[in-house]
């Protein structure tokens, strides 16, 4: 969703509100994990959205296979943050209406000397995003 447009260097350039991106990310991967579990080829499905089958070691190793997928829902039941002068948070439990999830895939690469997690939303914001960021 387009929120600011104006015009520099004689060209209209459009910014992505964070809210906005935020909205479009977790769009496309609900999307995402809708189609994978829909999917009667997982690893079929996996090639044509781009997704990697392997991807390089931080170490300098080998490279790391993906093994494996696990799909998560995170449910914001409410904060805690640290209270002025006192040992404990201060807790604000959410009214239900305020309860908020989000749903990710993590996908896990192996090799012989080293395990990573790869998330879904973080590969969606940096494969199609990354341009959009400030």
């Amino acid at each position: 969703m387009l929120t600011n447009v104006h015009m520099h260097d004689g060209f209209l350039h459009s910014h992505i509100s964070e809210t906005d991106l935020k909205k479009d990310i977790l769009l496309l991967s609900t999307e995402f994990i809708d189609g994978f579990t829909q999917s009667n080829d997982k690893m079929a499905f996996l090639t044509l959205s781009g997704f990697p089958n392997e991807i390089e070691s931080k170490t300098g190793g080998p490279s790391l296979k993906l093994v494996n997928t696990r799909i998560e829902t995170n449910w914001q039941l409410g904060t805690a943050s640290p209270s002025f002068g006192r040992q404990e948070l201060t807790y604000l439990p959410y009214p239900k209406e305020l309860v908020t999830n989000v749903t990710n895939m993590i996908f896990t690469y192996v090799s012989l000397h080293e395990k990573q997690e790869v998330n879904l939303i973080n590969w969606i914001a940096e494969k199609h995003f990354k341009e959009t960021e400030k």
